[in-house]
């Protein structure tokens, strides 16, 4: 049984640490609505941007064709952006994505395929490491504000371009002005796993593909059956660029690939602080309810040891009538 002192430091340092857990909540709510209201504005953005891209690329006869980013790989190795937070303390944010990496990868590796790996966010790279032994093509900071996440993207976009086309710069550790290797590594496919922002209760795992740019399914919006035609705005606008289609893809797509890493960094960065805040508030009702529980403990060791203190008195006094 603990002595009362015991109890009392234990209290102490229960206070203490409620004091800090409360504080990173309120830091949190304070920042959550700033990093939805970026998030949204990304996403809607996000949306309009596949729009365009999509209906401009639903009228254009065999698109695979007119832009390395459109074309299928010819490597079946596949390479995989994890974002993740640099911090924890954030409930099952990390974690949730680390599994799922881990997991595609795994089974990548089983059925023959290569594997690359860049990562956004340390917690995400030191799992991997541990876990899979990936040694990440390259590796970014994680943005913990909204200002920070398009220089973030614009970065981590340019690797994926560079690494779909075959155009990866490899380190030069030697000192000899060249790459290590004669080649670098060949990918068919990049996909991005990250922390979809449903609300601030909600965060939902997402494993999407980057690269080649998905190509757009036929919308059907008045539910016939039959693929609605594109807007007559859209296939004015093919026409005037044509013959520069080929001007227009290389401006408009590597611009869709960057809006779309910034959609998953905001939505990251939105996830992460309301996972933080969810986490906190969770540690924070724990440490009151442990306080509670230590508080009732201390009275009833504190009322045992003073009813002990009371029998040995009257014990005492009786002996010496006796």
């Amino acid at each position: 049984m603990a002595n009362l002192k015991e109890i009392r430091i234990r209290i102490k340092s229960v206070k203490n640490t409620r004091k800090i857990t409360s504080a990173m909540s309120r830091i949190a709510a304070a920042r959550l609505r700033r990093a939805q209201l970026a998030m949204e504005a990304a996403r809607d953005y996000g949306t309009r941007m596949a729009g365009i891209v999509g209906e401009i690329l639903s009228e254009l006869e065999d698109a695979a064709s007119l832009h390395p980013l459109l074309a299928e790989g010819q490597s079946d190795a596949v390479a995989y952006v994890v974002i993740t937070a640099d911090r924890g303390l954030c409930g099952g944010f990390n974690s949730a994505v680390n599994r799922q990496s881990e997991r595609e990868i795994k089974a990548l590796r089983e059925a023959g395929r290569e594997v690359h790996v860049i990562t956004v966010g340390r917690k995400g790279r030191d799992y991997l490491r541990a876990t899979t032994q990936v040694t990440p093509l390259s590796h970014h900071t994680a943005p913990n504000k909204p200002e920070e996440v398009v220089d973030v993207a614009k970065g981590v976009a340019n690797e994926l371009i560079a690494l779909f086309e075959g155009r990866w710069e490899l380190e030069d550790t030697t000192g000899d002005g060249e790459g290590d290797t004669l080649t670098g590594p060949k990918v068919g496919e990049i996909r991005v796993v990250y922390n979809y922002f449903k609300n601030v209760i909600t965060q939902e795992v997402r494993d999407e593909q980057m690269l080649p740019v998905p190509m757009p399914e036929p919308i059907d919006a008045d539910g016939d059956g039959v693929p609605d035609e594109p807007r007559e705005a859209v296939r004015e606008a093919v026409r005037a660029f044509e013959p520069e289609t080929e001007e227009l893809l290389a401006h408009l797509l590597p611009t869709a690939v960057e809006t779309a890493v910034q959609q998953a960094l905001y939505n990251s960065v939105a996830a992460e602080v309301a996972a933080r805040r969810a986490a906190m508030d969770n540690a924070t009702d724990n440490a009151t309810e442990l306080i509670g529980e230590l508080t009732l403990q201390y009275n009833r060791e504190r009322q045992a040891a003073i009813t002990k203190e009371l029998m040995e008195i009257i014990g005492g006094a009786e002996a010496l009538k006796g």
